[in-house]
């Protein structure tokens, strides 16, 4: 259960429900195996080991059901007029401004992957947007120590303004 926990979780999912091996699609037949012996000793990806030689056949695929993850955390981007910025604008978490104490390369990272994206390439800090002025500050402290959620701690209380 270890392997499919890491593997939804690295795939963005909370966990998963099932899983379970087997040819079950005829598409099986024109892939090629990619992974064998996928062992895990916990929970994340970092503690698996793998090989991408094999010594098996597609009766042996894997089939697994992850489970989404239900998110109390909700982070946007939005434009100047407030509109979704595309992956490009103000960060908002639940629908207020965050703030840049301790924020980093990987609080960049980790939030962008959080929100589906595969990196980033700048952030900035500052009032840049008028409508800044007008949201409430949510998140301040956002330190995290890799670059996945997981690995974060933050605070909803802050001591930051918007300048």
């Amino acid at each position: 259960d270890n392997s499919a926990i890491a593997i939804c979780g690295l795939m963005g999912y909370d966990g998963f429900d099932s899983w379970r091996n087997g040819q079950l699609f005829d598409i099986q037949a024109s892939l090629e195996i990619g992974l064998d012996d996928v062992i895990c000793s916990a929970g994340s990806w970092d503690s698996c080991t793998s090989t991408t030689s094999h010594n098996c056949g597609h009766g042996e695929d894997i089939h697994l059901n992850c489970v989404p993850e239900a998110r109390v955390d909700e982070f946007t981007i939005v434009n100047e007029a407030g509109e979704d910025g595309q992956g490009r604008g103000l960060l908002l978490y639940n629908g207020q401004t965050v703030c840049d104490d301790s924020f980093s390369d990987n609080s960049a990272i980790a939030i962008c992957g959080l929100m589906g994206y595969e990196g980033f390439d700048s952030w900035r800090n500052g009032q840049l947007f008028d409508i800044q002025a007008n949201l409430e500050i949510g998140l301040d402290d956002v330190i995290c120590s890799a670059g996945s959620w997981d690995s974060c701690t933050s605070t909803t209380s802050h001591n930051c303004g918007h300048g």
